[in-house]
């Protein structure tokens, strides 16, 4: 955790119950907490944030399994279970005693820890389903059927006809004319919202939701001695509900019936939250957890998302690759055995926020200000592909940084031909509401990159001889950290594309290994290495793990003691 401005919404790890959990924190004044509905995160949650942000400082927690939260571990974690864990982070960050607001699958994991014992002194519940009996198996598996990733990118259809379907019909699988949602349908920015949280959570978007089909709240209304507000929307599916709240049979329960006006609604959240937020806000350190495996660092222009792992000794290696992390990543789980890894996702791709005016050197800036708040330097720098650049302007810039500079594959050193990749590497991905091509547009973008270089490049050429597709969860966490940052994924690769020439490379004046082999990526290693003053090159065996072991070897010798080819 960090210091937080009053810039805009801050996003934060906090370790409870041996899990990381994911919450974004926003404004000044007394702390109130957010909880989502499923299979959402709590970007639901932003632009009520920023609504409340005046008068609260606002914490909306990913549920785990959701957003960027871990799951819980078995197979069918029960209502308890989430609210076990709840309980836990609420502990952690000091906020136990803050009102919670909770909406649909929120609403029960938030009453279960207040009639266990949950002591915020006011409990608000904004869509509360309470069936005559839970619903039975059979509509349980039916309604969540398995969110299932498969090599061919077939799913990627089956999950946006549910994503549209989920918004028409109730149940969704049920395609009659008395099933038909009685509302509008949401407009593009929710939908898009939407399918990135549905992609988040991928495989674990039922979690919560069976569980919360699973569970009657009955007896939590009847426990709860915290004072609990039941409303919803008029618009909500869930309004007819509010007839079944005992009230008369629990003094802590009342109702509120709310209109649809988003805005009258943003009012009254703010009211009742305000009757009880007196809980202080935590002092929030801004050190980073040493042993996380995930985090972010503030920069002035935002954050940078980052994933640290691996084993062994020696200085860490710094993974680049861009657009995606989808390489470095694949990289990382080889060289971890050996080494400490840090994979940052560069700015505009995933959770790292774009920067307003890219270039390479205010990335490679970007990076060393992750070195020096993660105590890590002098870093070996093993750059990929598009990123080599990147990493050469880090070396050239903050060489105290970095140890031994590491390249494999670059684009190409003429201008003409850089700039001709600028413009094809990473084209505009419009989102599409109706079919969801967006998502079979990023999905073979990237797949064809992992086959051919570029991922256009259609010659025999450009074939990849060593080009392995990445498994299926792999490909699914690229694509959407690519959907998370549709408008500027391609940052990074511009900004890269933008400092591939020779003069750049020049004064990149580090021990610098220049990997090559049979990949059209390395066709100008030798180019390379004899432009960067300290630099050699260095064979890789087609072999995965043998060149990772001996990359790992190589990047901890003095350059004399390493055998080239």
């Amino acid at each position: 955790m960090s210091t937080m401005t009053a810039t805009g919404i801050k996003r934060r790890y906090v370790t409870a119950g041996g899990r990381q959990v994911h919450y974004r924190v926003f404004g000044l004044g007394p702390a109130v907490v957010l909880l989502h509905d499923s299979p959402r995160s709590s970007r639901l949650h932003s632009g009520t944030m920023k609504m409340l942000a005046s008068r609260f400082r606002v914490f909306a927690f990913d549920t785990p399994g959701y957003g960027n939260s871990d799951p819980l571990t078995g197979p069918e974690p029960t209502i308890l279970d989430f609210a076990k864990a709840l309980g836990e982070t609420l502990a952690v960050l000091g906020l136990e005693q803050a009102p919670l607001y909770a909406t649909h699958t929120g609403a029960k994991i938030a009453l279960a820890l207040a009639a266990r014992g949950g002591r915020m002194p006011l409990l608000v519940l904004d869509g509360l389903s309470i069936p005559d009996a839970p619903a039975p198996e059979s509509f349980i598996s039916a309604y969540m059927r398995p969110f299932q990733p498969d090599e061919s990118g077939a799913y990627l259809a089956s999950e946006w006809v549910h994503v549209r379907d989920m918004l028409r019909w109730f149940p969704w699988f049920s395609h009659k004319a008395d099933s038909r949602i009685a509302m509008d349908p949401p407009n593009a920015e929710w939908l898009e919202d939407y399918g990135i949280d549905l992609f988040s959570a991928g495989p674990h978007y039922s979690d919560a939701y069976a569980a919360a089909m699973r569970w009657s709240p009955w007896d939590d209304l009847l426990a709860v001695k915290v004072p609990t507000l039941v409303a919803a929307r008029s618009d909500d599916v869930l309004y007819a509900y509010l007839d079944k709240v005992p009230t008369d049979r629990n003094p802590m329960l009342s109702v509120e019936r709310l209109g649809s006006d988003r805005g009258e609604w943003l009012d009254w959240l703010a009211a009742a939250l305000a009757v009880t937020a007196s809980v202080a806000v935590p002092t929030e350190s801004a050190a980073q957890d040493a042993h996380a495996p995930r985090g972010y660092v503030d920069l002035p222009q935002g954050q940078l998302h980052w994933r640290k792992g691996g084993a062994g000794s020696g200085r860490t290696v710094l993974i680049l690759s861009a657009p995606t992390t989808l390489e470095a990543l694949d990289w990382a789980c080889r060289i971890g055995p050996d080494r400490p890894t840090l994979v940052p996702e560069l700015p505009g791709f995933g959770d790292s926020d774009p920067l307003p005016q890219p270039s390479a050197d205010a990335v490679a800036d970007c990076l060393a200000v992750l070195i020096g708040r993660m105590d890590c330097g002098p870093v070996d720098v093993f750059a990929i592909d598009l990123a080599a650049p990147i990493g050469a302007r880090l070396a050239a810039r903050h060489p105290a940084l970095v140890g031994t500079l590491a390249i494999h594959g670059a684009p190409p050193l003429d201008p003409a031909a850089a700039a001709a990749m600028r413009t094809a590497t990473c084209p505009q991905i419009n989102f599409d509401p109706h079919a969801g091509t967006h998502l079979h547009h990023v999905w073979h973008m990237l797949r064809d990159s992992q086959v051919q270089w570029p991922w256009y490049g259609a010659s025999q050429s450009a074939v990849r001889k060593t080009g392995v597709l990445p498994d299926s969860m792999a490909m699914l966490a690229a694509l959407t950290g690519i959907l998370k940052q549709r408008l500027h994924y391609g940052d990074a690769v511009v900004a890269a594309l933008g400092a591939s020439d020779a003069a750049s490379w020049v004064e990149v004046n580090v021990p610098t290994l220049v990997c090559h082999g049979n990949d059209p990526s390395q066709a100008e290693a030798a180019e390379l290495a004899a432009l960067v003053p300290q630099g050699l090159t260095l064979a890789l065996p087609a072999n995965g793990a043998q060149a990772a072991s001996l990359l790992a070897a190589a990047l901890g010798e003095p350059l004399a003691a390493v055998s080239w080819a």
